[in-house]
């Protein structure tokens, strides 16, 4: 009932709506005047010219009956912008000079200016280039004779505009629009008017002819979002394309076709609103009739709304039909939007715990994995027979295999959800691609493989970039080649191909002599899950993500992956990577020693509920000589900071009860000096996040390489 009362009162209200529409009088008395004006201005600027041509007519029976020559002036002025856009130029013509003679009668000099420069616009469109420029010389001498830098902006914009396209001097036409750039910045004059979209459009437009294509990208952008923001089609439209020209020019044209779709969308739409225009202004002209008298308005203003009321019970019919079924198609969008919203609220809930869950299980698969390969490491630095050693290499190696799986399932999860970040951290190559091999030995002896690294000597010691990325892409590369190759060898090269101040442009190659890859199957390697028919027995199965994570990684970090293959003799995958040079100096080769040096006699707490993971880090910080004791909780971790005085704690950051972020938080309640360092199995992205607020020193991930961890201890210690 209450849909069927809503549209019972839009009945009622619509004879006097109506009478309103068509009584211009009154309707001017209730509106103001000025924004009447404005706003048909602003209709002229976002291509709704039908509509600007019936708010212009209003204005101009009012000026007539007012006998206001003022006003008379601008809606002319408006109707001499319209009507050339509307496929009636000798109109448009007729009224922009009817402004400048009303100018010229009230001796108004910023009207003049105005009314100059419209006239220059309107024989530019002629391709009459003289008449136009010389309109525009003469406003923009009136503004500099008036004092007024304000109004040189409009001429000076348009002289620049036509040397820019019609003249083609570049240089020339940059100075006029820069001008143009200086002034609108403190115009009030031209604030949210489309003058600020043209100039920029223009700057965007001569920075492509001179190809300072950034500058031309920087112009066309703060262009694109000012017409956005205010809806000037045209202005939009020009910009895609002016775009895909550039784009094109760059070789890029994949965004040149983006640019040129969205050109082609932009344009549909201004079409559709100029025929609309069109009818409305047609409407305009047989709707609204300029009256000569203002005793002629009186006389058939009363006849006009008998007529109009009568044929009111047709409109309103038509209303009423129009409004319900507009009701009933907004019942049905809402319906629509609420079972949409509803699948959206389910979706991003599923999305939630997924990376919740990836978390938890890339916590509770670490922590396991770091006992593993740790007491692994630790034994093997002891005294043991030669079988003994064969089993714990086994180990690890199972080990370091287990958590390359587990790294390259969280990475697909996190290119999955859109939250995988390419970080920027300090990292020595050369230290790390050894470090790689020498996880990889067992693999090679099993599959009596040798392998050899060739390392460029003009590559910097210390980079910048995500070196953990790059560790996974490698560690894929070798092991896919070890995977398929038995009784062959294995080439790893690494050269600097490109070096400038700040940035060093590394080339890496991974080849082996093994069973290399058929031609059909070259494009599917690359795809998720998929895994090459082994023909050797000796090889490993896999889960078929290796070189899928490859291609998503380098993709990340601005670069590609390319393979050569032939069957039965080997395969190559090559790939190039930038990374910033770093400004710290190189340290000497015995820094690590140094550093462990300093820290004898340091005391350490181990705050960790995992009884495992106690002794394996107690383990390895007594086989650095570096004294420690351990807690399982985070109130015993705070009971002992009170009680003893401790260099250094390590702490777990997932606990029961009391989680490390929150133990950090209650201990620096009470000191503020020690160092703390999270050693944790989460990933590096979910610590970075949170640290800094809880004011922890540093952290190091489970399983760590030795010198990495003393370094992380040191800095934290010494900061």
């Amino acid at each position: 009932m209450r849909y069927f009362y809503c549209l019972l009162a839009i009945f009622c209200m619509q004879d006097t709506i109506f009478g309103q529409t068509h009584s211009a009088k009154e309707k001017l008395q209730l509106d103001s005047i000025a924004k009447v004006v404005d706003r048909s201005f602003s209709l002229c600027q976002k291509s709704k010219y039908g509509e600007a041509v019936k708010m212009a007519k209003e204005v101009l029976e009012y000026a007539n009956l007012k006998e206001n020559d003022s006003l008379k002036a601008k809606a002319y002025s408006i109707l001499g912008w319209s009507y050339p856009m509307l496929g009636e130029p000798d109109k448009g013509l007729g009224y922009l000079l009817k402004t400048k003679d009303i100018y010229v009668k009230l001796k108004d000099t910023i009207g003049l200016i105005f009314s100059d420069n419209d006239l220059g616009i309107h024989y530019r469109d002629l391709d009459s280039m003289k008449v136009s420029n010389a309109y525009f010389e003469k406003a923009m001498n009136r503004a500099k004779n008036y004092k007024n830098n304000e109004m040189v902006l409009y001429p000076a914009y348009n002289l620049g505009t036509n040397i820019l396209e019609f003249e083609k001097d570049y240089e020339q036409a940059v100075e006029y629009l820069e001008l143009a750039a200086s002034l609108v910045l403190t115009s009030k004059c031209a604030k949210d008017k489309r003058i600020v979209a043209d100039i920029y459009e223009g700057l965007g437009f001569v920075c492509y002819k001179l190809r300072r294509y950034e500058d031309s990208k920087a112009y066309y952008d703060k262009c694109l979002e000012y017409s956005k923001k205010h809806g000037f089609l045209e202005v939009i439209s020009m910009i895609y394309w002016s775009k895909s020209e550039l784009y094109k020019e760059e070789g890029e044209y994949e965004k040149s076709n983006e640019m040129l779709y969205r050109y082609i969308d932009v344009n549909d739409s201004i079409i559709k609103v100029i025929n609309y225009e069109k009818v409305k202004a047609v409407e305009a002209e047989y709707f609204i009739k300029e009256n000569k008298s203002k005793l002629e308005f009186i006389e058939n203003e009363k006849e006009m709304q008998e007529v109009a009321i009568k044929k009111s019970k047709t409109y309103n019919f038509i209303l009423i039909t129009l409004s319900l079924i507009l009701f009933l198609n907004m019942c049905w969008i809402f319906k629509k939007n609420k079972a949409l919203r509803l699948a959206r609220d389910k979706a991003e809930s599923l999305s939630r715990i997924k990376s919740e869950f990836y978390s938890e299980i890339s916590h509770e698969l670490r922590t396991p994995l770091y006992a593993v390969i740790e007491l692994s490491s630790l034994l093997l630095r002891e005294n043991i027979s030669v079988k003994h050693k064969e089993y714990l290499e086994s180990l690890k190696f199972s080990g370091n295999h287990l958590m390359s799986l587990i790294n390259n399932v969280l990475q697909l999860n996190k290119v999955e959800s859109g939250t995988m970040k390419v970080q920027r951290l300090e990292f020595d190559l050369k230290n790390l691609i050894s470090n790689i091999v020498d996880s990889l030995e067992y693999a090679l002896r099993d599959s009596n493989n040798s392998i050899s690294l060739k390392y460029g000597d003009n590559i910097p010691k210390l980079l910048v970039g995500d070196s953990l990325k790059l560790s996974q892409v490698l560690i894929n590369l070798i092991s896919n080649a070890i995977k398929f190759t038995n009784d062959g060898h294995i080439d790893v090269v690494i050269n600097q191909v490109e070096e400038r101040e700040n940035m060093s442009k590394i080339y890496f190659k991974v080849s082996d002599n093994g069973l290399g890859i058929p031609i059909d199957k070259k494009a599917q390697v690359f795809e998720d899950f998929y895994q090459e028919d082994l023909k050797s027995t000796t090889s490993y199965k896999g889960t078929g993500l290796g070189l899928s994570i490859v291609k998503r990684i380098l993709t990340a970090m601005d670069s590609s992956i390319h393979m050569i293959s032939k069957e039965n003799e080997g395969a190559t995958f090559f790939f190039e990577l930038a990374f910033e040079k770093s400004t710290k100096p190189n340290l000497p080769i015995s820094e690590y020693q140094n550093q462990l040096e300093q820290m004898k006699g340091c005391r350490i707490l181990i705050v960790d509920d995992n009884k495992i993971n106690q002794l394996v880090t107690r383990k390895i910080l007594d086989q650095l000589e570096i004294e420690s004791k351990t807690v399982d909780s985070g109130i015993k971790a705070i009971d002992m900071v009170q009680e003893e005085k401790f260099d250094c704690i390590l702490m777990d950051l997932h606990m029961p009860e009391l989680d490390g972020y929150e133990t950090t938080r209650l201990i620096r309640g009470f000191n503020e000096d020690i160092a703390i360092v999270a050693l944790t199995a989460a990933t590096s992205e979910e610590v970075e996040s949170k640290i800094d607020n809880y004011d922890i020193n540093g952290y190091v991930l489970k399983p760590f390489m030795i010198d990495e961890f003393v370094e992380s201890l040191y800095k934290a210690i010494h900061s």
